[in-house]
C-alpha cells in the first residue's frame, strides 16, 4: 500500500512539472502545443517542402486571424517565420506593414524531401492588436495550411479547419 501510494504521488508530482500539451493529427498536419510561462510553444509538421501556416482567431476564413507562417529556407537550411494578420476572408498582411509587431520566435526547423517540421513560440498576450490574445483553457478557431514552396504569397494547398484549446 505504501509503495503504491508513493508511486502515485511521484507520478502526480512529475505530471505537475511537465508543461500542458495538446496534440492534433489531421489532414497530414501534426500539431503539438504547450504553454511555458506566458508563451505558447507550437510544433507543427506537414507533408510539404514549403511553408506552413498556423492561424487562430479567424472570424470568416482568414479574416481577423493571427497567422503565423513558418518555413525552412531552401538555401540556408534554417527555419524562418512571419507574423501576419487576416485582413479579409481571403488575404493577409505582415503585422509590421499594418503597424503591428513581429511577436513570433522561431525555435527550430527541419525539412526532408517529404515534410517540414518547425517549432516556434508566441506570447499568450503580445499586446499587439493584430495578434489573438490566447488564454489557457479557452478554445479558438484554428486554420492550418501549407504551400508547395517557401514563397509565402503562393496559394495554399492542404487546409485543416477546426478548433484548438490552449493548454
Amino acid at each position: 500500500m505504501k509503495k503504491t501510494l508513493c508511486l502515485l504521488l511521484t507520478a502526480l508530482s512529475v505530471s505537475l512539472l511537465l508543461p500542458a500539451q495538446n496534440i492534433l493529427n489531421e489532414n497530414g498536419f501534426e500539431l503539438s502545443l504547450e504553454t511555458r510561462s506566458e508563451r505558447l510553444i507550437v510544433t507543427i509538421k506537414a507533408p510539404t517542402i514549403g511553408w506552413i501556416a498556423f492561424a487562430t482567431g479567424a472570424t470568416d476564413k482568414m479574416k481577423d486571424a493571427n497567422i503565423i507562417i513558418v518555413w525552412v529556407d531552401d538555401m540556408m537550411g534554417i527555419a524562418m517565420g512571419e507574423d501576419h494578420f487576416g485582413t479579409s476572408p481571403l488575404s493577409h498582411k505582415n503585422d509590421m506593414e499594418l503597424g503591428g509587431s513581429q511577436d513570433l520566435q522561431v525555435l527550430s526547423g527541419k525539412q526532408t524531401g517529404e515534410y517540414t517540421l518547425v517549432s516556434f513560440s508566441l506570447p499568450l498576450n503580445s499586446g499587439d492588436k493584430y495578434d489573438t490574445e490566447l488564454v489557457r483553457g479557452k478554445t479558438y478557431p484554428l486554420l492550418l495550411a501549407s504551400g508547395k514552396s517557401d514563397n509565402i504569397s503562393e496559394k495554399l494547398s492542404p487546409v485543416y479547419t477546426g478548433k484548438i484549446t490552449i493548454p
